[in-house]
């Protein structure tokens, strides 16, 4: 695991020493990625650079990497898991190695295959290639979206790196705010690629390519798409896709614990997590590594549904307990690290459970992904109970159910999902989609909560259009789709990655192999949800190597006490941020309706953590990067 840097200097304002300085500097911004060492490659116009964190071939595997002419140099952040196989090919077909690293598989990969070298990787990966032949720069970024990558683009430089922050080093960028994706970090509590928070700066889209030549011209290649086509019941049985996910699943672990340092896996105690534990203690002759954390409140603490499978499986299970004020402590920490805003409450128990992991190892595989791939999230269930709710008689929802729903405080799990569905049982399903992937202001919200200049009406026509781009899938596979899409490169993938690299560790999910993602989006949408059961193939599939009876445990999640922390700890500072000077001077926001949301908070009349911790983490930032 790296963090990469790069610079094209179209007409070499800097010289050779100056430009490989100033990826220097690059490369310190992001040391916390790559603490082991540095690398540069320079030439009359480009200059690459990366911090290495060390996990396979310790001894030879310094970037930049090159083939045998030297002609091709590579940095590269990332895992290929396929790269043995692949690297037995290269060798049939001509290919001399010099290291024992997946990184120059790569080189012999783009040097045998062209552009369509990526298409042939199996992994998550960042990766930067100077092709000299060609005067050519490729940068690419993996089908999922796992691993960041950014850019700028001018007249005069091309740069990237992993993380905005390097970019922003350079000082050749203009910090102005873009507002599409301003509002669409306000609705849904992230910014999806191919946006950033800054205009002109960009992050290269999941499954995708960039070749710069130097006289500036840029070209994008798509190297991979989700597929359209499905297979039938017909075709491919229930029992025998159980088997097929079963073999697909077990050869994703078996691919992602090859590793040269400490290996370990988090347990959160839920279903996918404790998946990937018994997998992995069935192919280790060791017991497995096991990480969860606990919290003190037990409405929020999972210690023994995780307890339950490390017992199952004999595991070394290592527990800590991220008490609430400890997690106020390292808040200003993550705050000030973050390159875009990101309003994902959990990324404060993530960065926990990094931060806890890093004292044993170095490589962890994670669950994640397994909501998004086989429909486990219960917003899959709104249009089911919606009509459920619109069979009551309309008279008796108007004038008693609801009354009395929103009468009760709103801060009760149960409740909130109640109002849930009433607030949108009258929506068409598509409405109901893009309201409950908005996790921050809903549409007319934002219209309320933004100044006319900062409001953009159409910041959410790309969910409209991902969710309709395959007009033979039933409706919940395109939201399914949405999630693979969006929900895990804007959210999940872009809080684990910044959340493990602050700690120098490496999380690996193998739930998004090639093979798993591809089986998983062709299979029928009845395999993965039955009325009310959600993730049914997953859940049967591995069944036996479950504690019993297991997923009828309460699973919680990473959730955090915003609700309570707004109305105490943080009230000072959530009142000291949103005061009205402050955001007269930002000239961004309405104060009068920030005022009207505090007040219903802390009246404890609705409960809008969601929307103040939205706009906490905005003022947060908006201090560290604007006002600096």
């Amino acid at each position: 695991m790296c963090g990469i840097n790069g610079i094209i200097d179209y007409h070499k304002h800097y010289t050779k020493e100056e430009r490989n300085s100033l990826v220097h500097r690059m490369n310190d911004k992001i040391i916390y990625r790559g603490p082991n060492m540095e690398g540069l490659f320079d030439s009359e116009y480009v200059t690459l650079g990366m911090r290495r964190l060390s996990i396979i071939d310790l001894s030879t595997g310094k970037q930049p990497i090159y083939n045998e002419k030297k002609t091709i140099a590579i940095v590269f952040n990332g895992e290929i898991y396929n790269f043995i196989r692949l690297r037995e090919e290269l060798v049939a077909l001509g290919h001399q190695f010099y290291t024992s690293t997946d990184t120059e598989v790569i080189v012999h990969a783009y040097e045998q295959y062209g552009m369509e070298a990526f298409d042939y990787l199996d992994g998550m990966f960042a990766v930067a290639i100077f092709d000299s032949e060609k005067n050519k720069v490729i940068i690419a970024r993996d089908r999922m979206g796992e691993k960041p990558l950014y850019y700028y683009k001018d007249g005069s430089y091309f740069i990237f790196g992993s993380e905005l922050k390097s970019l922003l080093e350079t000082k050749l960028i203009s910090k102005k705010i873009d507002k599409r994706a301003l509002n669409q970090y306000l609705q849904l509590t992230y910014i999806p690629a191919p946006l950033s928070i800054f205009e002109n700066v960009y992050k290269v889209k999941p499954g995708h390519a960039l070749e710069i030549e130097l006289n500036g011209n840029v070209k994008e290649t798509c190297y991979w798409r989700f597929p359209e086509e499905k297979i039938s019941q017909n075709e491919l049985s229930y029992e025998d896709a159980k088997k097929q996910l079963y073999e697909l699943l077990e050869q994703s672990v078996k691919d992602r614990m090859v590793s040269d340092v400490p290996l370990g896996a988090f347990l959160s105690g839920g279903i996918d997590s404790s998946i990937i534990v018994g997998l992995m203690s069935k192919l280790s002759d060791q017991p497995v590594e096991t990480f969860t954390i606990g919290f003190n409140e037990k409405e929020y603490d999972e210690r023994d549904r995780a307890k339950l499978v490390a017992e199952l499986n004999q595991t070394n299970h290592h527990t800590s307990v991220l008490d609430y004020k400890e997690a106020l402590d390292m808040l200003d920490d993550i705050l000030e690290k973050m390159d875009e805003p990101f309003a994902d409450s959990s990324v404060l128990p993530t960065y926990f459970v990094s931060k806890f992991t890093s004292g044993y190892a170095k490589v962890v595989l994670t669950g994640d992904a397994g909501d998004e791939m086989f429909m486990g999230y219960s917003k899959y269930l709104i249009d089911y109970y919606s009509k459920k709710y619109k069979k009551i008689p309309k008279a008796l929802r108007k004038y008693i159910i609801e009354p009395v729903v929103y009468h009760l405080p709103d801060n009760r799990t149960i409740t909130r999902k109640v109002r849930k569905v009433i607030d949108n049982a009258e929506k068409d399903i598509f409405e109901q989609r893009v309201a409950l992937m908005s996790l921050g202001f809903k549409e007319n919200e934002r219209r309320e909560l933004l100044k006319d200049s900062f409001y953009d009406v159409n910041c959410m026509d790309f969910i409209h259009e991902i969710y309709h781009e395959d007009s033979e899938a039933d409706e919940v596979t395109k939201t399914q789709k949405l999630d693979a899409k969006v929900v895990l490169e804007g959210d999940m993938f872009a809080k684990v990655d910044r959340m493990s690299m602050l700690n120098s560790i490496e999380t690996r999910t193998p739930l998004v192999s090639r093979a798993i993602v591809e089986f998983a989006m062709k299979l029928p949408s009845s395999y993965k949800i039955k009325d009310r059961n959600l993730k049914c193939i997953l859940k049967d599939a591995f069944k036996d190597i479950l504690p019993e009876d297991f997923d009828k445990y309460p699973k919680s999640g990473f959730a955090v006490p915003l609700d309570y922390w707004f109305r105490n700890e943080l009230k000072d500072e959530m009142m000291n941020l949103l005061n009205a000077e402050e955001l007269d001077k930002q000239g961004i926001f309405n104060y009068e309706y920030i005022k009207n949301i505090i007040d219903e908070h802390l009246s404890g009349r609705k409960n809008r953590k969601s929307e103040i911790w939205t706009l906490f983490v905005f003022q947060r930032w908006y201090r560290e990067m604007m006002e600096e």
